[in-house]
């Protein structure tokens, strides 16, 4: 621990992944003395995005420049194939990881607790050293600083969704009759529901097929998934593939409770959808108005519970957790459909106009955005699977009393 670290910073965060190098990263634009708290030197996980939703953030390097790939057109296919004309990227980790970190100064270490004063938090190091800062930062997914967010919850785990991944080097028949082709991005192809078929082929010629399962709780068998993705592409391509991602998303926990003195951001705070299981694109978009917020509390020489309320405010505005509440009910209405409509709920919402359904894909729409994409969605259905939709009363008054 050199006599830097020692000294008091402005802000802790915990975690080095996506949404906490991207608040750092922020925070320290703004002129904030900020260090990152992290032991897991690479991300691992594929991270993909509308291109619009992350056009504009805070990367250090102009977007291109941090991408592994990108495509102009993006494949859903429900009952019907849709080719929708928004162009979707996926990140280059190491690339977008060294971009975030410039001017942010990361200290590789494993944090054990997070004790509170009157005036500043100290972050314990299980290395024995500690780090004191005015504001402290959970970005490590889990939220494992923060205060319990669902009691009713203890002692079991969040549902989750669920994917099983294969990189796969090489032109592949197999491929090209899933609709696996160079251009288009495949999203989500529900031709064997209850599960979905997401890929991509990369320039150079790699591919990238994972069989993907929504929300479920218990979360869908991963193996079963394996199984799935095998059966889509006539073998088990695991031992062939470069690189078998498994991928599990926690996802159905209340929001955390935005009084604790730890404040979450990312995935740790509840920016995963509650309905595609995105995030990172979100943080992103983020990071820039809660460092502002911060950047703007400090110079108003708030500190303690003053200031991390203040952050909180900023990381969830009380707009953005209405719309929260319609996503939940969203998510509520969807579980109750047998797995056969599904394909047919797709077709509906991605028939919307390209605007209407890009609101309801990220958190931070205007609540008037997410009911609207809702509506449209509910009408076009067919009458069985509009009176499911409405088969959800509890979902409806909670989204009622959000607002």
């Amino acid at each position: 621990m050199t006599e830097r670290d020692a000294a008091r910073r402005d802000v802790a965060v915990i975690g080095g992944g996506p949404a906490g190098l991207a608040v750092a990263a922020s925070l320290a634009r703004r002129g904030l003395d900020t260090v990152v708290v992290a032991a897991e030197p690479e991300w691992h996980a594929t991270y993909g995005a509308w291109r619009d939703d992350v056009a504009h953030c805070e990367l250090g390097a102009p977007l291109d420049s941090v991408l592994r790939g990108a495509w102009p057109a993006v494949r859903v296919v429900g009952e019907r194939e849709h080719m929708l004309q928004r162009p979707y990227v996926v990140f280059d980790n190491a690339r977008l990881r060294a971009s975030l970190a410039q001017g942010v100064h990361v200290h590789a270490a494993t944090a054990d607790a997070v004790l509170h004063d009157v005036e500043t938090s100290t972050v314990r190091l299980r290395d024995g050293a500690s780090i004191t800062a005015r504001l402290v930062i959970d970005a490590t997914g889990g939220g494992a600083f923060l205060a319990r967010r669902d009691p009713a919850r203890s002692g079991r785990a969040p549902g989750a969704q669920r994917a099983y991944g294969l990189y796969l080097s090489g032109t592949r028949r197999d491929l090209a009759r899933m609709g696996i082709e160079a251009g288009v991005f495949t999203l989500m192809d529900w031709s064997t529901p209850p599960t979905f078929l997401y890929g991509a082929v990369f320039d150079g010629g790699e591919a990238l097929v994972e069989e993907t399962s929504l929300y479920a709780d218990p979360p869908h068998d991963i193996d079963d998934l394996r199984e799935r993705l095998a059966a889509r592409l006539g073998t088990d391509a695991s031992p062939e593939a470069s690189r078998v991602e498994r991928v599990h998303i926690p996802m159905g926990s209340a929001l955390p409770a935005r009084t604790t003195r730890t404040v979450g951001f990312g995935a740790a705070a509840g920016y995963i959808h509650p309905v595609t299981g995105y995030s990172v694109a979100a943080s992103l978009r983020a990071a820039p108005r809660v460092a502002a917020a911060v950047q703007a509390s400090m110079r108003q020489a708030r500190h303690g519970s003053d200031l991390s309320l203040a952050a909180w405010a900023s990381v969830w505005p009380a707009a953005l957790v209405r719309t929260r509440a319609w996503h939940e009910m969203g998510l509520a209405v969807l579980r109750s459909l047998p797995a056969d409509t599904i394909p047919e709920f797709f077709d509906a919402f991605f028939d919307l106009p390209r605007h209407v359904f890009a609101d309801y894909l990220r958190i931070d729409s205007e609540p008037a955005r997410v009911r609207a994409a809702m509506l449209g969605v509910f009408r076009s259905v067919r009458p069985r699977t509009r009176l499911r939709l409405v088969a959800q009363p509890a979902a409806l008054l909670r989204a009622l009393g959000a607002r």
